[in-house]
């Protein structure tokens, strides 16, 4: 029996360019923390009345609740780390590294505790990517000087740190949306993400957050539709398919992301 369907792939490319513009968004902004901590006010108002009728429809298993809120503390995590990826790194370098990192952890870790067993094709595939990802910080740090590779640095540790966020929360969000409606979980994750993301920007930030409103409003309107909407439509792929074969095939978005950059 086939492990990943058209459908999921379809589904996952979707969300590929989707992620990928959003992080586009984020990056071009002036502080990209004060833009994620927006949109992210904004999609829980975007998103609410749907997910209200969700609720009343399938309400929230309590078997799901551990795994929502673990997920909801590491999208926290990565929400910063990325935030100072972006802050410290060329887009090219950082999402390349972040996304990555996802890549090569899932699989391997997916084996033991999920119990997946990927392909031959499929851990050539993944193989591929890690290479291309290699490729692509070579090249990258060919043409940059030195002091730019100092500052850029940084920005690598921090997407490090958010690959790992990555390959954790996926693995969590495996089993999560095996109990719990798919908007139902990522609207809790994006509202548990904001509880813990907006106060500290509002403390620290929100003169920059208020100009990102300002000036920036319709990338923040876009930002806060495509940031809760691809990870809907990943937590439905999972629902479909091995979280070892979906989120490799998710960073197809490096590719439209280092286009973009």
């Amino acid at each position: 029996m086939p492990r990943v369907g058209a459908l999921a792939v379809g589904l996952v490319l979707i969300s590929a360019c989707m992620h990928a513009t959003w992080n586009v968004l984020a990056k071009r902004s002036a502080d990209p923390l004060a833009f994620m901590a927006t949109f992210s006010l904004v999609a829980v108002v975007i998103y609410a009345p749907a997910t209200a009728v969700m609720l009343a429809r399938h309400g929230l298993p309590a078997a799901g609740v551990p795994f929502l809120l673990l997920s909801g503390a590491l999208q926290i995590v990565y929400v910063f780390c990325l935030a100072a990826a972006y802050s410290n790194g060329a887009l090219s370098l950082t999402y390349p590294v972040a996304r990555g990192t996802g890549v090569l952890l899932v699989p391997l870790l997916a084996v033991p505790l999920l119990g997946e067993r990927p392909s031959q094709i499929a851990y050539g595939g993944i193989a591929l990517i890690l290479l291309g990802l290699l490729t692509i910080n070579v090249l990258a740090a060919r043409g940059r000087a030195a002091q730019e590779l100092v500052t850029g640095r940084r920005g690598l540790v921090f997407a490090s740190l958010t690959g790992l966020c990555i390959a954790s929360y996926s693995l969590v969000d495996k089993r999560g949306v095996a109990h719990v409606h798919p908007l139902i979980y990522v609207y809790g994750l994006i509202a548990l993400m904001t509880l813990g993301v907006a106060p500290y920007a509002l403390w620290r930030r929100r003169p920059a957050m208020l100009r990102e409103w300002r000036l920036n409003r319709p990338a923040v309107l876009v930002g806060a539709v495509l940031n809760l909407g691809t990870y809907l439509i990943v937590l439905a792929a999972l629902r479909l398919s091995d979280v070892s074969y979906i989120v490799p095939l998710r960073e197809t978005s490096i590719v439209f992301a280092t286009l973009l950059g």
